[in-house]
């Protein structure tokens, strides 16, 4: 069997059984055949098995193949100019526009999709698909495979910075998740292919432990194939036998091939090619980022229904470099089970950081729902971090080496904070988050609510609590509650700008002439507005913008603003850690109008003192709090609270909305429901009596639990417990505690209402 009728059956083969029988067949009648471990290393399983994930170790490969393009691109153009990111190539030599595959016609998007193509294959089902990656790159030949695309850690691409790849291992991990991978790739104008395989060598049957990722060579060195133009064009393909993509079964959607590309590839430099034929349809990847932006292409549904969004914006991180902003919330969607970010994002991880436009790590919708306080917006909003203009250290610090998720360390924190501020000063957000609540909200009587803050008090002062009953300051105790007084209700829409040609004014948005206090080391978001149209601010590049920011003072820098849309923009300030109280000096914001005088706006900025800390022995203020029932899965605030599907999983949740902590409770929790239908049997107004019971253990519960929380937080007592670092497991943690007081609670609920207590007894 020759090499040539080894690779038109490798490339013909329908399944690995095929292709293994042709692999034997080849290694039968050719004794020069052998085995040579890849990247030279016998003990290689480490590197190759990093990754967890064969969906990520997908895009790797499709990650390899753009860098193909690229660098075929590059050798085009003789490196002319001389470009510094893959994002800075496609734009100088593919024509990309700089907002990105958005900015294109789909026809174009199309065009340059053929690039790189991914190919889905029936192969033998769902556990074991074929899956090929093809690109219109550079190509290799037979001597450069083994220490490129057959290497592991090698420094290939470490010089090229119009490249992605850095670590010269991401597209192996591919060959952990298949039985068997052809990579065959054509140097352009050669007529020869160079072609190998790669499997997996277990070990003896009497080792415990071993095994090696080994490539197929011929007489010590890459197989070659001539005249077979009409099975490889120039380029690189990979084939991959027998892919587990169990987790991958849906045609469309977060459960696909298609929707872990769109997804993984938020913001990809160029359109993929995606072509199903398990489920016969071929459509362009061009990531989430660019379908949130508009673009639609051939077989996409409408694009997205924005209630609100934020372009792009840069925010300074000091010595770590600049970090990109933006986000977009969806409409509400027409079915109240729908969870409208998952078809762009992970609904549990919406906030996405990504490194050359690849998702690199999520944060948690939690940050969203308790950090920023927009609870009732946590299933629409979706976030991304652009961490390109991030300094080689700070990149080093946050990202691991398998693109797979974030070290929680310094510069993660930063960005958190970060995004916190960004989310928390955005008027609109908070007007639409109380809009959400309002239509969901439920009266209350005032004199039930009354009563049960009265039973609340009294088992929290039985379980030793000082229990201070109005909410605001604490008689003689060191801090006042921190928590603003509760809204009556939802924030007015800003009124419409009307914008100007030229522009009139611009001004800082500030309750009077007092100065802007800011304390060591604090971040503030102040507001701007102007009747200047959009193409007036460049938050991107400061050196295109009309709008210049002045600050002065020791003490202060600017670290950044908004984009400009509707006559409004925020500009971030920074209080230097070194600044002391009563440092002074100033924010001027001008705004240039060729040909007219600038227009300007200017307040005083002063160091104030920090936020009190937390007093270890302060009492317990009870704010303003309600309870409130959930009827099950199909209640939109089941989905509004980010809820399990499974019943048994959540009994209640808790937050702090406007200065009201509100406790809400499922009504299908079997425990809670077990006792209610029995006491209903017997009598319905027991059922309510249990019901007011089991409302009065939770708020107590919720409320012993906000005093902890808030005490851990910055500034809180030295003999708090340790909080625990990851915010998912901090989460599943809390569900479980509030499942098992739950079950308490109605346990304790049911003995209450069928043995009354006397007035007199406690």
């Amino acid at each position: 069997m020759t090499t040539e009728e080894l690779l038109r059956s490798l490339i013909g083969a329908t399944n690995v059984i095929a292709a293994n029988d042709a692999l034997q067949r080849f290694v039968d009648a050719n004794p020069s055949a052998g085995w040579t471990p890849v990247g030279g290393r016998p003990n290689n399983r480490g590197i190759v098995e990093v990754s967890a994930n064969p969906g990520r170790a997908i895009v790797e490969r499709v990650t390899n193949a753009i860098d193909a393009v690229l660098d075929a691109e590059f050798t085009k153009h003789e490196g002319k100019p001389d470009c510094r990111s893959p994002r800075q190539a496609a734009s100088t030599w593919l024509n990309v526009p700089d907002d990105g595959l958005s900015a294109m016609s789909p026809a174009d998007r199309r065009k340059l999709a053929r690039l790189v193509t991914v190919r889905l294959r029936e192969g033998e089902g769902k556990a074991r698909r074929i899956v090929e990656v093809e690109d219109r790159g550079t190509g290799l030949a037979a001597e450069d495979m083994p220490k490129t695309i057959l290497s592991l850690n090698e420094s290939n691409k470490v010089q090229k910075p119009h490249l992605a790849g850095t670590y010269g291992q991401g597209g192996s991990a591919t060959f952990a998740s298949s039985e068997l991978s052809l990579i065959a790739s054509r140097v352009a104008g050669s007529d020869s292919i160079s072609f190998t395989v790669v499997r997996f060598d277990p070990p003896p049957p009497e080792a415990i432990k071993g095994g090696s990722y080994v490539y197929l060579t011929f007489d010590g060195q890459v197989l070659t194939a001539s005249g077979l133009g009409d099975l490889q064009k120039s380029g690189t393909r990979c084939i991959h036998y027998a892919y587990d993509l169990t987790k991958l079964t849906s045609p469309l959607g977060p459960n696909s091939v298609y929707g872990l590309l769109q997804q993984v590839m938020f913001h990809p430099v160029l359109p993929i090619w995606f072509d199903n034929e398990v489920h016969e349809y071929r459509r362009v990847i061009k990531g989430s980022r660019n379908a949130l932006n508009g673009a639609v292409d051939e077989g996409d549904s409408k694009g997205p229904s924005l209630a609100h969004n934020m372009p792009m914006f840069y925010v300074s991180l000091g010595d770590y470099g600049r970090a990109g902003i933006e986000y977009w919330l969806l409409e509400r969607p027409e079915e109240d089970r729908k969870r409208p970010t998952a078809s762009f994002v992970d609904p549990a991880k919406p906030i996405v950081l990504t490194l050359n436009g690849q998702n690199q790590a999520e944060m948690s919708v939690r940050l969203i729902r308790k950090d920023a306080e927009l609870p009732f917006l946590g299933q629409r909003l979706i976030c991304h971090i652009d961490c390109n203009s991030l300094t080689p250290a700070a990149l080093r610090s946050l990202f691991s080496s398998n693109r797979e998720e974030a070290r929680k360390g310094v510069v993660f924190e930063m960005l958190e904070a970060e995004l916190v501020s960004a989310l928390r000063s955005d008027d609109e957000l908070a007007r639409l988050n109380a809009l959400a609540r309002d239509q969901r909200h439920r009266d209350e009587d005032e004199e039930v609510s009354q009563r049960m803050r009265k039973e609340v008090a009294k088992l929290l002062r039985l379980q030793g609590y000082e229990v201070a009953t109005e909410s605001g300051a604490v008689s003689g105790g060191p801090d006042p509650d921190p928590r603003p007084s509760p809204s009556p209700r939802p924030r007015p829409k800003p009124k419409p700008i009307d914008l100007k040609e030229p522009p009139t004014y611009i001004k800082i948005l500030w309750p009077d002439d007092s100065p802007i206090g800011l304390y060591s080391e604090q971040r503030r978001y102040i507001r701007i507005e102007t009747d200047a149209n959009s193409k007036y601010h460049d938050p991107k590049d400061p050196s295109r913008s009309h709008v210049n920011i002045v600050i002065s003072g020791d003490g202060f820098q600017a670290s950044g603003s908004t984009a400009l849309t509707g006559g409004r923009f925020r500009v971030i300030v920074t209080c230097a850690a070194d600044a002391k109280k009563g440092d002074s000096g100033r924010l001027q914001v001008e705004l240039r109008v060729p040909g007219r005088p600038t227009l300007s706006d200017a307040r005083a900025l002063v160091v104030v003192d920090p936020p009190k800390a937390k007093g270890a022995q302060q009492k317990i203020v009870m704010p303003p709090f309600k309870v409130e029932p959930v009827d099950g899965p199909e209640d939109p605030r089941w989905l509004d609270l980010g809820w399990p599907d499974n019943v048994n999983d959540i009994a209640s949740s808790a937050e702090v909305i406007d200065g009201v902590l509100t406790v809400y409770y499922s009504t299908v929790y079997p425990r809670y429901g077990e006792y209610r239908r029995k006491l209903e049997a017997q009598d319905a107004s027991l059922a309510v009596s249990f019901d007011a019971r089991y409302r009065v253990w939770l708020a107590v519960h919720s409320l012993i639990l906000d005093k902890d929380r808030r005490e851990l937080q910055p500034g809180g007592h030295e003999g708090a417990a340790e909080v625990v670092e990851d915010e998912t497991r901090a989460e599943e943690i809390e569900r479980a505690e509030r499942c098992r007081i739950a079950t308490m609670a109605a346990m304790f609920a049911a003995q209450e209402v069928s043995r009354p207590l006397r007035a007199d007894e406690e």
